[in-house]
Formats: C-alpha cells, structure tokens, sequence
C-alpha cells in the first residue's frame, strides 16, 4: 500500500502573494503572532521585522487591552512583581474573582528598589526604578507581550542635583520613530527652572530642545506625565501661584514648538480640585473634580476646542461614597463605561445607565498600587 505523504498545513499559505499573506497576518491577534514565529524560519523573519509590527499595530482591526497594576511594594523571590488582567474580565465581571498574571520586573539592580509607571505608548510601557537615596533610576522600556526590554541611558549634567523629571513617550510620523521626553523642573524662590530633553529610542543620548513657554515658568507649577495623541504629547500644569489654574500644553514631536490646548466650557460653580489628562481612541479627554461633582469631556477633533464634547457629569461622593483624589482614569466609550483608578481601588462607572462596580481584582485585597492600561503589540523597544 502506497504511503501518503503528511501534509504541510502551512503549504498553501506559501503559495499566497506576499501582500496578501501580510494581510491575514495582520488580521491575526499578537498571542497568535508570536506563536506562529515558532512554526518556521519565514515567518518569524516576517513577525520580527520592527515594520511588520508598526503595520500590525496601526492596520490591526481588533485591539486587546489589558490592565496593568503596580504595587508599591510586592516582592517574591525574584524580585519585584506586577499583575497583569485582561480588560474584558475587570469591565465585565463582579461575581468572580478575576483571574491575574503575575510577572516578574525584568530588572531588580539592588535589594531596595522601587517602581513606577512613567508612562506608555503603543504597548511600550516605560517605567521608573528608583533605590533608596537615589533621587533619579533607571528608565526600563518593557514590552510585557514580547518580554523585550531596554535600559535607557540616564540624564546626565542636569542644572541641579535635586530637579524632578516628568517622562512621557510618543510617536512622531515624520521621522517614523518613539520619542522619549523628559521634562526637568525645579521651583527657585517665585519663579521654576526647567529643561526639555529628548531621545529617539534606538539610539543612546538626549537631545535639548527648548524649555516650556516662558509665561508658565513665573509661578509654582506642578507637571503631570504627558499623553500622547496625534503626533504630539500634553501634559497638565498646575500653576500654584496664579488661582490654582490648569494649563494644557502640547509639544509637537516633529516640530518641536509648544502651544496650549484650549478646554472647554467646564460649567462648574465649584473650582476644580483636581484635573487629568486620558486618550480614549486616538482623542483626548479630560476629567475635572470639583469638591463635589466630576465630569469628562472628550475632544472628537484634536486643537478644535469647538469639539469638546461631555460625556457625563455626576455627583462624586454619591457614586462612589467618598471624595478621595482619583489617580488615572481610562475611558471606553465602545462599552459606555469609565475605569476610575483610586490609590486602593479599582472602580468601573457606566455612564450611560449610572451603574457603579468593583471588580474584585485579588491582588489589590491588601496593597496600594498605580495601574495603567496598554495594548497589546509586537513593537519592542
């Protein structure tokens, strides 16, 4: 009897066209991915390529989110610990516990160290190790998905040994490349100091380019990591010495100039207390809290205050039973429903039906933590 040779599951895929073999790929979710890099030599040349996964990630049809939570203080015997849930079980679940992956930090340089969420952008996760008396770490840009990390180089011959940095990270199309941002400031006597540095990922030392706009330098500022939307990373100011007011500036990434984003009309009788920045979909959004209420607003047309747009306003204490500071906030409009991040709890608000959840994450049952939430992608540092 004759034997029949095995069939090559991957045969006919072969015999595709390049384009259009890239177009199913790029339908393919990033878990998919990287299993196929270990089916043979072709593909995992395909996947590797640092512009198939800028394609992937910009022609992807479906993005996976997921929340990240940091401790402040969780160890095992590896070293630091984070945990790590997929989106739709904290959105969606209240009956059950959530289930959690736990990941080691990839880095521990000493025995007391902590870590912090700097910031994120296109599933680049940067963050912060400081040790102890150490007032500027280490920067660590860590894509959890593809477990591919790098230690930046640090910012040397700062003016002053005591300045605090900022560090946002965004992309600018012009060049094609991330861009690291790092905004050193220092309050002396009435008026603040600051520098402006940049880095281009894949290469090791920053660049000065001009300091923020001189009218904002004259008080006592507070600078709140940047978010990064259409080319350009915003930060919150808050000017201590002049009403408390906020200020959204914008830096180009292409152009290097500043301007400041106009808000819209908040309509509060109460000043703001507290004001954050979030991107939701590729637009910006702002949370402002009153002693009393909080509101969202989203910008449809990025520097088009005329786009403003609000999405709910509600009684803050009534809804969550206490008027602490929220932390970080993450808007999905497709679900009609807010993550508001509280320094010991994690709350989902739908805002259409005014319903209030806590997911029961098992992690948070006995820590504070910060978290973030990014999506999955095959873009490495």
């Amino acid at each position: 009897m004759e034997m029949r040779q095995p069939i090559n599951p991957l045969g006919l895929f072969y015999l595709l066209p390049l384009k259009l073999m890239l177009e199913i790929l790029y339908r393919l979710a990033v878990k998919s991915l990287l299993t196929l890099k270990c089916v043979c030599k072709p593909l995992n040349s395909i996947i590797s390529d640092p512009k198939f996964a800028k394609d992937h990630f910009r022609l992807s049809k479906t993005r996976h989110y997921h929340l990240l939570i940091c401790p402040w203080d969780f160890r095992n015997e590896k070293g630091f610990v984070l945990f790590d849930s997929q989106l739709p079980s904290v959105l969606n679940n209240t009956t059950s516990t959530i289930t959690e992956t736990m990941l080691n930090f990839p880095l521990n340089p000493c025995g007391t160290f902590r870590v912090f969420i700097a910031a994120s952008c296109d599933g680049i996760i940067c963050f912060e190790t400081r040790c102890v008396n150490d007032n500027h770490g280490n920067l660590v840009f860590w894509n959890i998905f593809t477990r591919k990390f790098k230690i930046l180089p640090p910012l040397e011959n700062l003016p002053y040994s005591s300045f605090d940095v900022v560090y946002s990270i965004g992309y600018d199309y012009f060049t094609d490349s991330y861009k690291v941002v790092a905004i050193s400031f220092k309050q002396i006597d009435n008026s603040c100091e600051t520098e402006v540095r940049v880095l281009t990922l894949g290469t090791n030392s920053w660049s000065t380019i001009p300091c923020l706009p001189s009218q904002l330098l004259m008080g006592e500022l507070e600078v709140s990591p940047g978010k990064f939307v259409s080319g350009t990373i915003n930060w919150v100011i808050l000017d201590k010495k002049n009403n408390n007011s906020w200020v959204i500036l914008s830096l180009d990434l292409e152009k290097e100039y500043y301007q400041e984003i106009s808000q819209p009309d908040y309509g509060l009788d109460e000043p703001l207390l507290e004001f954050h920045l979030e991107v939701s979909r590729d637009c910006l959004c702002i949370l402002a809290q009153t002693k009393t209420f909080m509101g969202v607003w989203v910008m449809k047309n990025y520097g088009n205050k005329d786009s403003w747009t609000k999405l709910f306003n509600i009684s803050f204490a009534t809804e969550f039973g206490h008027a602490d500071s929220i932390n970080q906030f993450y808007i999905f409009e497709e679900d009609d429903q807010l993550i508001l991040n509280f320094f010991d709890q994690v709350y989902v608000y739908n805002y259409k039906n005014h319903t209030t959840k806590t997911p029961n994450i098992q992690c948070l049952l006995s820590t504070s933590f910060i978290s973030n939430v990014y999506v999955e992608s095959l873009i490495s540092p």
